[in-house]
């Protein structure tokens, strides 16, 4: 059993982020003990007004705010143990106590949306740049376009004896109809493709012919069958980013469909699975983020030797200038954020948020201070305006933000 001033140390290391992984375990085994609970919270408390101390201590509305705050995180961290079986204790316990470090480090404001949202920084408050939403242009197999967020609801086209359809709630469903069972149907829709793309602001669910749901984050591209019958397997092509839920769909009697995703940099196989794809053009490194299942990762300029199977909770990682395959352990729902409506930051570099930023808001990023160096812990709903979101960022300290119509400059 730990004394008080040991439990301490160990929070401060963690807090400083300078824990080791056995460090970092003992932590999530000291959090689920009923005994310490009253203690982790006088630390907690402690520590979150420490860090608000002069900035935002003489506020009245703090207080409160700082009580929600630890009211939440200790949420968090007991439904950790009831969340996602399938996933490894500690990558649960990561995503649960990442809410203390985010608040802890000096980010307790994330929780004062009203306050923060008549406190924002004057430089861009008056910019009210709109967030991205549910915009698609779908092109069916003959060329021609439906811009899905202007089309009605309700019966959009029907292809070879395939409809689709756009429900109320916007999301686009592909019906393949009975007669696709007859050779002759199968014949006639060999080879036909469909592509959907979200632009820059954008973001759209379409369900496949087979049942597969795929969620299209901003600026990014899916290319598919019309139908996938009489054909050995199933098969898309994305640029961008999407996550899939794949149906599973039986080949014959004995053998499942395998179901596969090309990327600009790997091939993705799948038999019936829950992951993400992060694949755009202008990042350096491909990645895939498994949820759920197994997927097996193929570089595309590599060798059948090069390839590797994921296990809930890993991302594989291809660099732009690599073969080679990084397989790492991740807390999978920091990368699904943007499909449940947050901006998820963890230890992020600043960079690769304002590409995030820039596809979502439609807006211009210019640089006039060099910040390669820094990287945000944070959480930001992803349907706020961006002066929002700018007067978070802000909060990690020593990056700044101006908006110039629909530029964005950042400095120090």
């Amino acid at each position: 059993m730990k004394t008080p001033q040991e439990i301490t140390v160990l929070f401060k290391k963690y807090i400083a982020n300078q824990c080791t992984e056995e460090e970092t375990y003992a932590i999530f085994e000291l959090l689920h003990a009923a005994e310490y609970e009253s203690f982790f919270k006088e630390l907690i408390d402690a520590e979150l007004e420490e860090q608000v101390q002069g900035k935002f201590n003489e506020l009245p509305e703090v207080k409160a705010a700082l009580i929600q705050a630890r009211k939440n995180i200790i949420l968090q961290v007991n439904e950790a143990k009831y969340k996602g079986p399938s996933l490894p204790a500690r990558l649960w316990f990561r995503f649960a106590v990442a809410a203390v470090f985010l608040l802890c480090a000096g980010l307790a404001v994330l929780f004062y949306t009203d306050w923060q949202a008549s406190h924002e920084n004057e430089s861009y408050s008056g910019a009210q740049i709109g967030p991205g939403g549910p915009k698609a242009i779908l092109t069916l197999a003959d060329g021609s376009k439906i811009i899905l967020n202007e089309a009605a609801k309700g019966n959009l086209s029907n292809q070879a004896g395939v409809s689709v359809t756009k429900t109320e709630d916007g999301k686009l469903i592909y019906t393949v109809g009975e007669g696709q069972d007859q050779q002759g149907e199968k014949a006639k829709i060999k080879g036909l493709t469909n592509t959907i793309s979200t632009p820059r602001g954008g973001q759209y669910q379409v369900n496949l012919p087979d049942g597969t749901k795929v969620w299209l984050n901003a600026e990014s591209v899916l290319k598919f069958p019309l139908s996938f019958a009489g054909l050995e397997e199933r098969k898309v092509e994305l640029r961008g980013e999407a996550y899939f839920e794949v149906a599973k769909v039986m080949r014959d009697k004995r053998t499942r469909m395998p179901f596969l995703v090309k990327c600009e940099r790997q091939m993705i196989e799948v038999l019936g699975t829950h992951f993400n794809v992060n694949s755009y053009a202008d990042d350096q490194e491909t990645k895939t983020t498994l949820l759920e299942g197994a997927v097996k990762v193929l570089p595309l300029n590599g060798s059948a030797t090069d390839q590797t199977i994921l296990k809930p909770g890993q991302q594989a990682k291809i660099s732009r200038h690599s073969s080679r395959i990084d397989v790492i352990e991740i807390d999978p729902l920091t990368e699904i954020a943007w499909k449940n409506g947050q901006f998820f930051f963890e230890n992020e570099p600043i960079e690769s948020i304002m590409k995030e930023i820039s596809r979502w808001y439609d807006v211009e990023i210019v640089y006039k201070a060099d910040v390669s160096d820094k990287t945000v812990w944070g959480s930001v709903n992803r349907y706020s305006n961006v002066s929002k979101v700018l007067s978070i960022l802000e909060l990690t300290g020593e990056i700044h933000f101006k908006v110039e119509g629909r530029r964005i400059i950042v400095q120090k």
